[in-house]
């Protein structure tokens, strides 16, 4: 058979090979596109949940630092977790503030473990009777600042830690958002305990 010209006579020839080939060509563009898309977008993924993992990390950390402790003197600032020192107890102000005497300086203070938002009414009195002029000797735990308070144990005569006292007595309650972690936390739950079970101030109330 004759063509009236030479493209006629290859598309005769080889027309439906050409078009498989284009179409197989056309699969491949496509699947290759779609394979990067998918790619970059999981990347995409993975960089946002890794920022939000970071993020939260960073969150919690934040949660975890402790507060400006240049409220307290150098002397105190320089005191490693569980390291007494001695310092003497002024008075004893509303919800049991302590007010310290550290060299020249007055700090208020908080007992660490214990929550003054339940207690006996002569509680207060009672804090002031057993501290107020006294010398006792302190120790910080991890976190040495608080609202600008300063969170510490309390130690009297023969070393009893005072926060636990108040606490087997039932005049206070242990803080419920206090770390378990902390250096005296079983000391503190242990003393809480024993009030329940005796039904010690708050508790026989």
């Amino acid at each position: 058979m004759y063509y009236n010209n030479k493209l006629g006579f290859y598309f005769k020839q080889y027309g439906t090979q050409i078009i498989v080939g284009i179409v197989c060509l056309i699969i491949v563009i496509s699947g290759l596109f779609l394979y990067f898309k998918i790619n970059d977008n999981t990347q995409q993924n993975t960089t946002v949940t890794a920022n939000t993992q970071e993020n939260n990390v960073e969150t919690d950390n934040q949660a975890n630092v402790t507060e400006d402790d240049s409220i307290l003197p150098e002397e105190l600032r320089n005191l490693t977790a569980g390291q007494k020192t001695t310092v003497k107890v002024a008075t004893v102000e509303d919800e049991c503030t302590l007010i310290l005497i550290a060299g020249n300086q007055r700090i208020k203070a908080k007992l660490i473990g214990t929550d003054y938002s339940e207690s006996l009414p002569d509680t207060l009195y009672n804090v002031n009777q057993d501290l107020e002029g006294t010398y006792v000797d302190i120790a910080f735990d991890e976190s040495k600042v608080l609202n600008g308070y300063a969170m510490v144990y309390v130690y009297t005569d023969q070393n009893t830690l005072y926060n636990a006292k108040i606490l087997k007595e039932g005049k206070l309650v242990l803080d419920s958002t206090m770390n378990k972690k902390a250096l005296e936390y079983n000391n503190l739950a242990e003393s809480q305990a024993y009030a329940k079970q005796t039904l010690a101030g708050v508790w026989g109330e």
